[in-house]
């Protein structure tokens, strides 16, 4: 499942409403996100959902009282120290601790049945079965083996790591198998590494039959930057309205927000997880659009697709925002992503940065 946002609706006995948002990871952090409000207004909870899940992709499933407990007592299990960071959670800590969940083996799958996405396709297949058994996310990679079986003796990592790229190439098909080469690029504690798997399908049942690593090989950051290096496409805007990134802000609780030395970033995601079906599979392909607002004034917009930008473009120009808050300035694409390295400098314009860059 990997992350998993929850939200629950209690009663206590004074009548009052309490709403309780989630944010569960079932790889390594455990329970990592939790708000609690009593009588909460509306409008604050909505954006606070929205923050939470906004990053996530697929849709809201209805679950009852047992599987509510089953979650939230798994995420725990996974990291029980992670609660320990949660302000809000104290005043939740003792009824935490008193719920037992119920829920028998075949209904513990029934639930991992419903919360995962449908994988109607080989890639889909692929890039699921090799993400999840990277992050040692065990329950819904059982999903994905033929029968539910997981082979003991199949694996690729001995604790959780990020898969940050997979490609897959089909070596041998039939009407009722296909084998692939995966070539997967992992973030591994402090290093990365390549590493090439064979898999076995059973196409019927769209199933993984046999998985076996034949090569594992550790590689620099260089070489791994260099592995993940695609386009990105950049406008930048000049700012004219003061108050242009506090309603931008107020607008879009959906997107995560982070403070640098130069500016502020919002991350905006699709509202899907169509990327895990691409070939070849990135971690950040749920990525629409990225927005900088610098400290000297300026909006840099990136995208990895000329696609998403154009829209932005548009979405601006319709909500009138050229005519009332911002200049455009240029459109640039270069070969290898840079807004990063932008944020993570010294430089509050971009075009500083980018005449140094290129010297």
């Amino acid at each position: 499942m990997g992350v998993v946002g929850l939200v629950c609706e209690w009663q206590n006995t004074q009548n009052e409403r309490i709403t309780q948002i989630f944010h569960l990871d079932y790889e390594a952090y455990g329970i990592d996100g939790f708000y609690h409000f009593l009588e909460g207004a509306p409008r604050e909870i909505q954006n606070t959902i929205l923050g939470v899940t906004g990053g996530l992709g697929g849709i809201f499933v209805e679950i009852n009282y047992e599987e509510f407990v089953f979650l939230i007592k798994s995420a725990y299990i996974v990291d029980p120290n992670s609660i320990e960071l949660l302000v809000d959670f104290e005043s939740f800590k003792l009824d935490f601790e008193t719920l037992y969940t119920g829920l028998t083996t075949d209904e513990e799958i029934q639930l991992y049945q419903r919360l995962c996405p449908d994988v109607e396709h080989e890639i889909s297949l692929l890039n699921y079965f090799v993400m999840r058994t990277v992050g040692c996310d065990y329950p819904p990679t059982m999903l994905l083996w033929k029968e539910g079986l997981i082979d003991e003796a199949f694996e690729i990592v001995d604790e959780p790591c990020s898969l940050l790229k997979n490609t897959t190439t089909c070596m041998s098909e039939t009407d009722q198998k296909a084998i692939y080469h995966c070539e997967a690029l992992i973030d591994f504690e402090t290093r990365y590494k390549i590493v090439v798997i064979e898999i076995e399908i059973d196409k019927a049942v769209m199933k993984v039959e046999k998985a076996g690593v034949i090569e594992s090989l550790e590689i620099s950051s260089i070489e791994a930057s260099f592995n993940l290096n695609k386009p990105e496409y950049m406008m930048i805007l000049t700012l004219e309205d003061a108050f242009f990134e506090r309603r931008f802000h107020d607008q879009n609780p959906e997107m995560m927000c982070f403070e640098y030395y130069n500016g502020r970033l919002y991350s905006e995601f699709n509202p899907h997880n169509d990327h895990v079906g691409e070939n070849p599979y990135y971690l950040n392909g749920d990525l629409f659009a990225l927005y900088f607002f610098t400290s000297d004034g300026q909006l840099v917009v990136g995208a990895l697709n000329k696609e998403a930008l154009a829209a932005v473009d548009q979405a601006f120009s319709d909500n009138l925002v050229y005519e009332e808050s911002m200049q455009f300035i240029c459109e640039v694409k270069t070969d290898h992503p840079v807004l990063y390295s932008f944020m993570n400098s010294a430089y509050d314009n971009i075009f500083d940065f980018l005449e140094n860059w290129r010297g």
